[in-house]
């Protein structure tokens, strides 16, 4: 499977972030379902973005190989759904950072800017998420 890398660099970066953002010994006592101050609120917000994101990931792994499936089958006129597929997640990355942005850029200078874009990425990925099973869901097996 030829995946571009520019289609995993947002969930890279948010990975590392989230890996490194506290030590793994204050991890497990954090009840996100209860977080109690903004840095626990943080912490769990960032582990409910890099939650979405993998899952994101996972259907967009699944969703290309159907599409090469899908793509091999067809005549050489009608082939380009796995680039068009590529194509289309890096445009989706590039909105959904952009429009994030946008949307938290007035609350950027302190705390609220960051929990904003944040919530906004978290939204619009299991949007997305959601929007790749469809598609797989429309092509079937």
């Amino acid at each position: 499977m030829n995946l571009p890398l520019s289609s995993f660099a947002p969930l890279l970066a948010a990975g590392l972030m989230a890996a490194t953002a506290w030590p793994a010994g204050a991890q497990e006592n954090i009840d996100c379902g209860y977080p109690l101050n903004n840095n626990e609120r943080t912490y769990c917000a960032d582990k409910a973005l890099k939650d979405a994101e993998a899952a994101m990931a996972a259907a967009y792994v699944t969703l290309h190989a159907r599409v090469v499936a899908l793509d091999d089958a067809l005549p050489d006129h009608l082939k380009g759904s796995p680039a068009a597929l590529e194509g289309a997640q890096t445009a989706w990355a590039d909105y959904a950072d952009k429009d994030c942005k946008a949307y938290a850029f007035p609350f950027m200078g302190g705390t609220r800017g960051q929990e904003l874009y944040r919530n906004c990425k978290i939204v619009l990925t299991m949007k997305r998420t959601d929007d790749l099973t469809a598609t797989l869901e429309d092509y079937g097996d």
